[in-house]
């Protein structure tokens, strides 16, 4: 780790601000700390940590390291922070540490920095996608007759961590039938019966990065109207993919999937946004959806973000593709355009 980050960081901030979010110190610093404090400035960046880090950080951290109680000395008069994740309480703490200080809001001050992906990132984010898909296909390899959602939960984390992952990127979603309908159903006692829908939405991360991909899989004849669904899907999934290239508003995409799904008449069975930014986190910045506070972001090359569509009728299933796109100078790239 360099310290080109910090500087580029730097520059955009614009004033000296402190980072706290461990996924914004890993970026910086990469470092993996419970409990840091990276001031950031266009001057001397200063990580302090308490004694169980110090060492390893002189060690590894690419900027001057100093013990927590140091920060006492610091003579900023305006320091940012990052208003999004510092709590009220954490918030009077700093006004009490540094009442020197003019203390000014800055809600994720890493975002745009981070949406960016460098090559090495984008290498990670792919291998993190093919691992990924490689224990998907280990789930569907063990589906049969009165298997359990949760062992294949466990199927699933076993291959990755054995092939390279250091982690999942959150606890996988492993649901069959009607289950299939909850977009967040955590994986359970429910066993597989013929003729039902096996929704499977996993990740894993390798070099720190996070795979997110959703597919599913027919156990037996399907259900028409499941069928029907995932093809209104996959259709409103690719005229969003072929939208994606640089320059494009991220909120025309999600406006595309809808005006697909008012069409056919079931845009009330979709319940979510269209996608979410990934990289060291599952979900970052921006979230792709027509309104909210990210609409009018534009597509730049090297933004990583999922696109996932789905519709889910109670009662009867849901249907959710996942793909990881690429912004690309010319168009965009699809980690799991093979599957």
């Amino acid at each position: 780790m360099n310290n080109s980050r910090l500087q580029r960081c730097a520059k955009e901030l614009g004033v000296p601000c402190f980072i706290e979010q461990e996924a914004d110190l890993l970026y910086l610093t990469g470092m993996t700390l419970s409990k840091g404090r990276l001031l950031v400035d266009g001057k001397e960046p200063i990580l302090f940590v308490d004694g169980r880090y110090y060492e390893k950080a002189k060690k590894e951290a690419p900027c001057s390291v100093q013990l927590w109680d140091e920060q006492k000395k610091i003579g900023e008069k305006r320091i940012g922070f990052d208003s999004a994740f510092v709590t009220y309480e954490g918030y009077l703490a700093l006004k009490k540490e540094f009442p020197h200080v003019e203390w000014i809001p800055m809600p994720k001050p890493l975002k745009m920095l981070r949406a960016i992906k460098e090559p090495k990132e984008i290498a990670a984010l792919k291998k993190a996608a093919d691992l990924t898909w490689r224990g998907y296909q280990k789930v569907v390899q063990k589906l049969k007759e009165g298997v359990s959602e949760e062992e294949l939960a466990l199927e699933f984390e076993m291959f990755c961590r054995k092939n390279g992952a250091s982690g999942l990127s959150f606890s996988p979603i492993i649901a069959f039938g009607e289950n299939s309908a909850y977009p967040h159903h955590r994986a359970g006692k429910s066993q597989l019966h013929q003729g039902q829908i096996v929704l499977v939405d996993v990740g894993a991360v390798v070099d720190q990065y996070r795979g997110d991909m959703t597919r599913i899989f027919y156990f037996g004849k399907p259900d028409p109207k499941v069928v029907r669904l995932e093809q209104i899907v996959k259709r409103a999934q690719k005229k969003a993919l072929d939208y994606v290239k640089p320059g494009i508003l991220l909120s025309k995409l999600d406006e595309l999937v809808r005006a697909e799904f008012d069409k056919e008449r079931v845009k009330q069975l979709y319940t979510h946004s269209l996608g979410h930014g990934i990289g060291l986190e599952t979900h970052e910045f921006p979230r792709v959806k027509f309104d909210g506070e990210d609409r009018d972001v534009v597509l730049k090359p090297g933004m990583v973000f999922t696109i996932e569509p789905g519709l889910y009728q109670p009662g009867v299933g849901g249907v959710r593709i996942e793909d990881m796109i690429l912004v690309t100078e010319q168009g965009h790239e699809n980690f799991f355009a093979h599957a």
